[in-house]
């Protein structure tokens, strides 16, 4: 269980321009609190392994993220289609090819970070809308009929950020991958 007053924080590949700009109009359009926060892909915190434990020093982290950045190289990725997480308000787009996602979170479960039990399993993905149902019927179809732009963008950062609170990140660190290969 997370230790109160511990914001969560999450291990992300950023997602790079345009592509960026694109997620962030239609977190803008859909969900306008999530519109401040950073174009990513989880890869840690909200599923999978869950959030880092707490106790663990900023050089610890950092070093076994180097660590395992080093062993992730830089990939193409796409977008999929608007999916809604079982059970909940929470719309994202998934990812045409979750493959090197998979390898990318299984690299960083095992590189020597400690993390909290998370009860749902690894899923890929860019959150487009959060924790608030949509307004009306055509929002709700709005947001299942949206198409990504189809063209691979490359990811080559992981990063780690901490979510004080839902409308607000903070960057705690930032690495290229695949940076000794």
């Amino acid at each position: 269980m997370r230790e109160t007053g511990i914001p969560p924080t999450y291990i992300v590949l950023d997602v790079p321009s345009p592509m960026a700009e694109w997620i962030q109009a239609m977190r803008k359009r859909f969900d306008e609190e999530r519109s401040r926060l950073p174009a990513e892909i989880t890869l840690t915190g909200s599923n999978g392994i869950g959030f880092l434990s707490p106790g663990q020093s900023l050089e610890f982290i950092a070093n076994c993220l180097r660590r395992a950045a080093e062993q992730i190289p830089p990939f193409e990725a796409e977008f999929g289609n608007v999916e809604r997480f079982e059970n909940t308000d929470i719309y994202f787009l998934n990812l045409i090819d979750e493959t090197p996602f998979l390898r990318a979170h299984e690299i960083v479960a095992n590189c020597g970070l400690r993390f909290e039990p998370s009860p749902y399993p690894y899923q890929p993905h860019c959150t487009l809308k959060l924790r608030k149902p949509p307004k009306d019927l055509q929002e709700l179809l709005e947001l299942f009929l949206l198409q990504a732009p189809r063209h691979p963008f490359r990811l080559d950062l992981l990063s780690l950020y901490s979510l004080p609170t839902p409308d607000t990140c903070d960057l705690i660190y930032k690495v290229e991958l695949g940076s000794s290969l």
